[in-house]
């Protein structure tokens, strides 16, 4: 099981790899508004996982695996705010709650997401990767 920490960070890398520019530890440690030295210490862990790859030439990646547990985070956070915004809750507290509940498991994404019949982007118009749910739409 990923730590709330681990994801937080591959969550992280997404939204920067979607961007579509190299990562580099300055992006991820301004993304999480931490220190680099911070940034650096967390990236060799998620390497030893397997999660991400990391040299200054090519800068920081996924791995399938991690790949997969950014797409299982980001998923759920734009899932959940497409919830809080069809149940009309603030902005300001839509995004503390996507933030504070994504880490829900899988099952609950895939059951939130049907119930608002798949949607394709958040309410920020980023989009929302699909799941096992929205195969058969």
């Amino acid at each position: 099981m990923v730590s709330e920490n681990t994801e937080e960070y591959l969550e992280a890398i997404w939204v920067l790899e979607e961007k579509g520019q190299k990562i580099r530890i300055i992006d991820l440690a301004d993304h999480l508004n931490i220190k680099p030295p911070s940034v650096l210490e967390k990236l060799k862990k998620l390497e030893e996982e397997k999660l991400v790859t990391y040299n200054k030439n090519e800068g920081i990646k996924f791995t399938k695996k991690g790949k997969r547990g950014g797409k299982k985070v980001i998923r759920a956070h734009r899932v959940l705010e497409s919830l809080f915004v069809y149940l009309r809750i603030e902005e300001d507290d839509m995004e503390k709650l996507s933030c504070a509940c994504e880490h829900i498991s899988k099952d609950t994404v895939n059951k939130i997401c049907t119930f608002l019949n798949h949607p394709e982007t958040c309410p920020h118009g980023k989009k929302i990767p699909r799941g096992e749910c929205c195969k058969n739409i």
